[in-house]
């Protein structure tokens, strides 16, 4: 998957979370559409942000983003070995 992918399934996943949250709101509390207005960017905001923090301790908690995080890439710059002191190449 590419990391564009990615991001829009993290992304996208809250919303989906929100959009659940308030698709139940609205069949068990019949509230207007002026509070349905309100509570899907509160539940998607509150979901994203809970599975954040959460995921910060517990990264395989990822999964309820959609996918997991990428593993950071060390990026070492053209010519050389990313060892430190290694001898260069003749």
């Amino acid at each position: 998957m590419t990391p564009v992918a990615r991001n829009i399934v993290r992304t996208a996943a809250p919303a989906v979370a929100g959009a659940v949250v308030t698709f139940i709101t609205k069949a068990t509390a019949h509230v207007s559409p002026g509070v349905m207005a309100v509570v899907f960017p509160i539940a998607t905001t509150a979901y994203y942000s809970a599975v954040r923090f959460a995921e910060k301790k517990y990264p395989k908690l990822g999964w309820l983003l959609g996918v997991l995080p990428q593993a950071p890439v060390k990026v070492f710059p053209a010519g050389t070995t990313g060892v430190a002191n290694a001898p260069k190449p003749q």
